[in-house]
């Protein structure tokens, strides 16, 4: 028999059940508006008419805060709409998308946006990380992502899950995804009638993405600020740090911008430009070659490729900088805008309203794409190319 526990439990007191959802009411206020990585107990309890000793005698320090939030705000309601959005892709017995998922990737919510902010933060925060990490795993894992599924089934799973991380992600930059969600519709007929390939997808060597700017000082500074702002995030990426890894002086460093947000804006920039530089030239060659894919396939190897992961998370945590920085949100639209203008100036015989829709498309699942690759080890097997040449064909883009 066991032996009874020696603990007595006490039922919580109304007050201490009230001070503790006062507490995570404030909490989701703060990082709302000013970001997980800027939570302060003394900002909390304020919000909260609470003092500062309320918050500490439950949470040790703000990691424990961002814990809290994440397990009793954010995750019940993102898993709902990651299970949701997947299903309907891949289940043949689903005939409806959820109208709130809908409404969810075309003007996401605020926990929704915290909560993908929480999947950027949790890769360089061990605290957060535990949690998160193995929680998102499991997600995906029960969704279908696995290794005993296919590889076409893998990237059903993989496409749903990315649509509605990524559509979240562009929200933070275009604040809605007008008729996205509608591109759902396409992903599920395209997924539900592919016959998985036969072969692997053709190969891809797109060029390094690195500043070349013409200006060896400003190259040095753009590429150090993606290495480093990878590593800690905006907040941690601090002008010391940068000089240092540079191997220049701070002065150097405001002789060419005036302070770390104009860094950071210019980094974005030039990275972003080179980025998509390599996309749009991917689809034109695709074109001229003729490919059933229509060489949308091929983002999906980029977000693979070793040597770029730097800069994706670098990319990842601008797009998370610009919820709270105008200027960076400003830039990022400009070069997403830019972006969608080239890619109709390389495929002048496309329709405005077709390049709207695959711009918004590949912008919205390589952001989801990039930021889950990390959360699983099944993203290489996917069978993307046999989706993408159904996407393709109904998109009469061969």
């Amino acid at each position: 028999m066991a032996r009874p526990s020696p603990v007595i439990k006490r039922a919580t007191a109304k007050r201490t059940t009230a001070n503790t959802e006062a507490i995570l009411k404030a909490l989701t206020f703060e990082a709302n508006h000013h970001g997980l990585d800027r939570i302060s107990a003394s900002a909390v309890a304020t919000r909260a008419h609470l003092t500062t000793g309320a918050i500490y005698s439950r949470y040790e320090h703000t990691d424990e805060m961002l814990v809290a939030l994440w397990q009793k705000v954010i995750a019940s309601e993102l898993a709902d709409h990651v299970y949701e959005t997947v299903s309907f892709i891949t289940s043949e017995q689903t005939t409806k998308l959820n109208s709130k998922t809908a409404a969810q990737i075309d003007n996401p919510s605020q926990i929704l946006r915290l909560g993908v902010e929480f999947l950027i933060v949790a890769r360089r925060n061990d605290t957060v990380g535990e949690i998160v990490i193995p929680q998102v795993s499991k997600w995906l894992q029960e969704s279908g992502l696995k290794k005993d599924s296919t590889p076409l089934q893998c990237a059903g799973v993989a496409l749903g899950a990315s649509t509605l991380i990524g559509a979240v992600l562009r929200s933070f930059i275009t604040t809605t995804n007008p008729g996205l969600s509608n591109l759902l519709l396409n992903f599920r007929s395209a997924y539900l009638s592919a016959t998985p390939s036969s072969g692997p997808p053709p190969e891809v060597d797109p060029n390094e993405i690195r500043s070349n700017t013409g200006n060896a000082v400003r190259d040095v500074l753009i590429d150090t600020t993606a290495e480093v702002m990878s590593r800690t995030g905006f907040t941690g990426a601090t002008i010391s740090r940068i000089a240092r890894r540079s191997d220049l002086t701070s002065g150097s460093l405001y002789n060419i911008y005036k302070d770390k947000e104009e860094l950071m804006n210019d980094a974005v920039r030039e990275l972003l430009r080179t980025s998509q530089n390599v996309n749009v030239a991917a689809k034109a060659d695709a074109a001229r070659h003729h490919r059933s894919d229509f060489g949308l396939t091929d983002s999906f190897q980029f977000g693979l490729i070793p040597d770029r992961q730097s800069w994706i998370k670098f990319r990842n945590e601008c797009i998370v900088a610009a919820r709270h920085h105008r200027t960076t949100r400003n830039e990022i639209r400009k070069v997403f805008g830019e972006g969608r203008d080239r890619t109709q100036a390389s495929l002048p015989n496309l329709q405005p309203a077709i390049i709207d829709a695959l711009s918004a498309g590949e912008q919205a699942i390589g952001l989801g794409y990039t930021t889950l690759n990390p959360y699983t080890d099944q993203f290489a097997r996917c069978d993307f190319y046999a989706i993408m040449m159904k996407i393709a064909k109904q998109a009469n883009l061969t």
